[in-house]
């Protein structure tokens, strides 16, 4: 009789701890630093796709952000459809003090085995805040 419980509770409490979302244990802290969005008001966030010149998806390719001034890199890496999102940097970048300016940041992709062929900027080249679509086309190293 209690064997069974006791067998329901475990199983109750690894279906909890493995549906749970992936918060990554880190000792560091940065989690805690990421700028927090507020929902349907972003001021800088960028997402897109990041596929092969055959347009197959790459999954675990690293997204970087990388701002100038101030100093703060972001990274991401893309889901299993090849599909990313950053964390809204120009949040962080106002909450620093700092003026958002486009021209600062800069986005990268790297992917085992593949080099970057292209970049496609979606968005109006006069867009300066919101959401900005990049996609990436990777080839694969000769």
């Amino acid at each position: 009789m209690y064997g069974k419980k006791l067998c329901l509770w475990l199983c109750g409490l690894a279906y909890l701890a493995l549906s749970a979302p992936d918060m990554g244990a880190r000792a560091d802290g940065d989690a805690f630093f990421e700028p927090q969005e507020i929902p349907g008001n972003p001021i800088y966030v960028m997402f897109g796709s990041v596929k092969d010149e055959r347009g197959n998806y790459l999954s675990s390719a690293k997204v970087t952000v990388n701002v100038a001034e101030p100093v703060l890199i972001y990274d991401t890496t893309t889901n299993i459809l090849g599909r990313f999102r950053t964390v809204d940097v120009g949040r962080a970048i106002i909450e620093l003090g700092y003026d958002l300016d486009p021209a600062q940041i800069d986005v990268s992709v790297s992917a085992a085995g593949y080099v970057l062929e292209r970049r496609f900027k979606r968005n109006s080249l006069r867009q300066t805040q919101g959401i900005i679509e990049i996609d990436f086309v990777m080839a694969r190293e000769k």
